[in-house]
């Protein structure tokens, strides 16, 4: 009876069943000790050189060089010691001594060095503790670092806010092409167009902080470049899921991974430069591991191989991505039940929590209950004088609901694995061998296995909210499309928003670099639900937001998402003096605004310039009175203050329009909570 639940009549274990070489994992990475072997694997093919004026990445990837670096990282403020806390990431060849380094600033810097590792991959790896003093007034303070790494010196520069200061920073998730992307496809939309823009922002008013939503690298292409990993993909069933994960194939996976991290960083000219200019705060998402990391059932995700290369995912990605490894981590600020999340403190009335959604989560969970609770401790200790809370979740928080999608391919999911091989589904299997929307679906917090873990964490930053006057916004990205959720009290009897605890906005910006879905996709997706009630007295809505087009400002029916490249542009507002907010309201709807309170404070903001460099010119459409324009202008009579939080996207036109813009702005203004 027992064989029944495990195998199907074929013979094959069905995926939900336990994996049978690997049981009881006590964390994820977790695997049994591999079987000796004489064999020996194959060696990863060279890698080739590309030449196209598109940049496109190698693969394989190409060995890092003599030195990487420095990637600059924001950690917190320590406003008791009035200071700025951050690290650099340097990586030098071994046949060198340690660099040098100097500052050239104002204020007072301390340092020091911490050897992470001694020759890895002939590479010393440096982690150097930056604490700057944190001046008074409203200013920026400009440090400039100069590296001599003996047979050369390197120079660059980051700007920190003083200790009055509004803080200003940017926001982005999928920095790269999966492999699904055809070459052409990519190599037309190019990876550095958005960053280009982004840095060119930078460059009119200095970024303080970069947050990296998750999809840091794509490293799809492993299971082409690294033959057992291809050879692995073709296996039967069941050998699939309980072949070793061998020693000789960690180191591969490994050094797969850091020569990933090392040719995206380092030859991207636009993400190096990025990097070292601007102070970096990152969340990982499933395309740093592989696709679907931890959304797949147990024999899959239990499985010696899914370990191990989550395993080796996990320690590449707290070297480059927080300069840590895994025994010095939690001392590094890193905290959490297995995985490694963060909190930051922006100067005084700013904090960012960011989440690992991928270190604890399985086909029931997100993240450990002792996860949460050291988070929401850590809220209730550390939010003095805080008046905006920013979550970075890298999958949304709040998003569409597709009930029925969900239940077809969970039922695929659970089907023999025969019948998943048959020509007409088999085309629509991932390299795992379940359909490929399984895990796509299971990825989000609103799906039915996590809505009820998603409801409960809702609730305790309700309570947060209110217990400490914080307004509370969600960052995400992951979706390859741009778009706005919000929570708010339910009702015609809301209060205003100035007064509405539970008025939570979520902000979905994806992607930087990789391919948006079809205009036929964004259709499809205005069709699901996007407004619901998921816990007493509040309402959830994905809003119409976007009602221009990018390319020509001409009028959109979909307005929830946009098939457009992004980025999203933050800051604290600071002096507003104007008496109202303007808000743009068709005419032909004729709503009546102070009725329930739900206005959203949102204007077309500024565009690039023909070469999408800038914000300099003017918005994409000029709302007025005159009877040609559909849309009419009122002034919503609340009052946007100091610290409200301004958002800006900037959407990549996919075609330049008359003027030849490339970038157009839509900006949301989030007021603090009284």
């Amino acid at each position: 009876m027992a064989d029944i639940k495990v195998k199907d009549k074929n013979g094959d274990f069905y995926a939900t069943a336990p994996n049978p070489v690997n049981k009881n994992p006590q964390f994820m990475g977790d695997y049994p000790q591999p079987k000796a072997t004489a064999s020996k694997l194959p060696n990863i093919d060279p890698y080739v050189e590309i030449s196209t004026e598109s940049r496109t990445i190698n693969h394989p990837p190409r060995p890092p060089g003599t030195a990487l670096g420095p990637y600059i990282q924001f950690i917190t403020t320590d406003l008791q010691k009035m200071l700025w806390i951050g690290s650099l990431l340097i990586c030098r060849d071994i046949s060198y001594d340690q660099p040098k380094l100097e500052f050239n600033c104002d204020m007072k810097i301390d340092y020091n060095w911490e050897i992470l590792y001694e020759n890895l991959y002939n590479l010393n790896i440096y982690r150097v503790n930056l604490f700057i003093e944190l001046r008074s007034g409203e200013d920026d303070d400009k440090i400039i670092w100069i590296i001599d790494w003996g047979d050369k010196k390197t120079t660059g520069l980051f700007f920190i806010p003083r200790y009055n200061q509004k803080w200003r920073g940017g926001f982005f998730s999928c920095n790269g092409f999966d492999a699904y992307v055809p070459k052409q496809i990519a190599l037309n939309l190019t990876s550095f167009n958005v960053w280009n823009h982004l840095l060119s922002i930078h460059e009119e008013k200095p970024l303080h902080l970069l947050i990296w939503g998750g999809d840091q690298n794509y490293i799809d292409y492993i299971f082409e470049d690294i033959p057992f990993l291809r050879a692995w993909l073709n296996m039967e069933w069941n050998e699939k899921w309980t072949t070793d994960f061998r020693d000789d194939l960690k180191q591969q996976v490994e050094q797969y991974h850091f020569n990933t991290y090392a040719e995206n960083w380092n030859h991207r000219l636009e993400v190096k430069k990025a990097l070292e200019s601007i102070p970096s705060l990152m969340l990982w998402d499933d395309h740093d591991i592989f696709d679907g990391a931890g959304s797949y059932p147990p024999l899959l995700h239990n499985s010696p191989m899914m370990m191990g290369l989550f395993q080796a995912a996990q320690k590449m990605r707290l070297l480059f991505q927080h300069h840590t490894t895994f025994e010095k981590a939690r001392e590094h600020y890193l905290f959490g039940h297995e995985g490694y999340n963060l909190f930051a403190r922006c100067g005084r009335n700013l904090a960012i929590i960011g989440t690992d959604g991928r270190t604890e989560r399985n086909t029931e969970t997100v993240q450990h209950k002792n996860t949460w609770n050291m988070i929401f401790d850590k809220l209730e200790n550390e939010l003095e004088n805080v008046e905006h809370l920013i979550v970075v979740f890298p999958v949304p928080f709040s998003f569409i609901r597709a009930h029925i999608a969900e239940t077809i391919f969970e039922r695929l999911k659970n089907a023999p694995n025969k019948w998943r091989n048959l020509p007409g589904i088999k085309k629509t299997n991932s390299i795992f061998g379940l359909p490929e929307l399984y895990d796509d679906l299971l990825d989000e917090w609103t799906h039915a296995s996590h809505i009820e873990e998603r409801n409960h964490v809702l609730l305790r930053f309700q309570q947060i909210a209110e217990e400490k006057k914080v307004r509370i916004t969600y960052f995400s990205g992951d979706v390859h499309c741009c778009g706005i959720s919000r929570f708010q009290t339910k009702g015609s009897q809301r209060p205003l928003p100035i007064h509405d605890s539970k008025l939570m906005y979520q902000i979905i910006s994806s992607a930087i670099v990789n391919m948006p879905p079809s205009k036929m996709a964004i259709r499809v997706a205005h069709h699901f639900k996007t407004k619901w009630n998921p816990i007493d007295n509040t309402e959830e809505e994905v809003i119409d937001f976007f009602d221009r087009r990018p390319e020509n400002g001409g009028k959109v029916f979909h307005k929830k998402f946009r098939p457009n490249r992004n980025w999203c542009y933050f800051e604290q507002c600071s002096n507003i003096t104007s008496t109202s907010v303007t808000v743009v309201q068709t005419k032909y709807f004729h709503c009546i605004p102070c009725g329930d309170n739900s206005i959203v404070p949102m204007n077309l903001g500024p565009t690039s310039n023909q070469d999408g460099i800038g914000s300099q010119q003017l918005p994409i459409h000029d709302h007025s009175y005159d009877k040609l324009c559909q849309q009419q202008i009122y002034s919503d009579q609340r009052q946007i203050g100091t610290n409200d939080l301004r958002i800006r996207f900037w959407l990549e036109s996919t075609e330049k329009h008359d003027e030849g813009r490339q970038f157009t702005s839509y900006d949301l203004l989030i007021p603090n909570l009284k």
